[in-house]
C-alpha cells in the first residue's frame, strides 16, 4: 500500500487518540478538507466494521475452509480495500460464480504452488482486472489481521511463511513481477502474528 493509501489510517489512528486537525495538517502534509472528509467517514467506517464483526463471527463459527459463502458475504467480512473488494465482486461476477470458499480467497492472495525462481511468490490476485500490487497487500494485511477461525487462521500462516526469502512477487509462473516490498502497517501486524519467521 502506498503512501496516499496510508494517509486515511494514519488520519483516523490520530483522531481518535484526540489529536487536533491543526496538527495532523501540519504533520502529514495535507488539507484541512482531506482530514475532515476522513473524518466525516467514520461513522459509516463503524457501520461497515460492525457488519464485517457479524460476518466474522459466523466464518469463525464455522471455521472450515472449504465452506462456500456467498460472494459479496466473504468479501465484506474479510473487508480489504474498497476498491479491492470491487475488483474481487467481479472478478466472480465475470465467471458467474456465486460462492466462494476462504480456501478459494487464499489461493488467490498467495498460490500453494511454486513459483520456479527462487525467492518468487505466486499471487493469481494480481491477473484480477482493476487488481494490482495495492490489493495484493490489502487482502494479505486484511487476512492476517482478522480472526476467521483456528484452522482457518493456521492455513493462512503456513501461506504467510511464504514470505521467507521472498524477493518478488508474480502473478504467473511466465508473467511479469514486482518487487516483494512489504507496507509498513503490513509488517507491524505480522510482528504482532506467530508466522514462524523472522522480517
Amino acid at each position: 500500500m502506498n503512501d496516499h493509501a496510508e494517509t486515511p489510517i494514519r488520519i483516523r489512528q490520530m483522531r481518535e487518540v484526540g489529536t487536533s486537525i491543526h496538527d495532523i495538517v501540519s504533520t502529514l502534509g495535507v488539507s484541512c478538507d482531506v482530514v475532515r472528509m476522513v473524518t466525516r467517514k467514520f461513522e459509516t467506517e463503524g457501520i461497515l466494521t460492525a457488519r464485517s464483526s457479524r460476518f466474522l463471527k459466523e466464518i469463525r463459527k464455522v471455521d472450515d475452509l472449504d465452506q462456500k459463502w456467498k460472494v459479496s458475504y466473504l468479501v465484506q467480512a474479510i473487508r480489504p480495500l474498497v476498491i479491492t473488494q470491487n475488483a474481487l465482486i467481479r472478478h466472480f461476477e465475470w465467471r458467474r460464480t456465486m460462492e466462494i470458499s476462504l480456501a478459494q480467497v487464499m489461493e488467490l492472495a498467495i498460490s500453494g504452488k511454486h513459483h520456479p525462481k527462487p525467492g518468487f511468490l505466486l499471487s493469481p490476485l494480481l491477473t484480477v482486472r482493476c487488481s494490482g500490487v495495492e490489493s495484493f497487500w490489502s487482502l494479505v494485511g486484511r487476512l492476517a489481521q482478522v480472526d476467521l477461525g483456528e484452522s482457518c487462521n493456521r492455513e493462512w500462516r503456513k501461506r504467510l511463511a511464504r514470505f521467507q526469502g521472498c524477493v518478488r512477487i508474480a502473478s504467473k509462473e511466465t508473467s511479469w513481477s514486482k518487487p516483494c516490498e512489504m507496507p509498513s502497517w503490513v509488517r507491524a501486524l505480522w510482528r504482532r502474528l506467530d508466522v514462524g519467521f523472522k522480517f
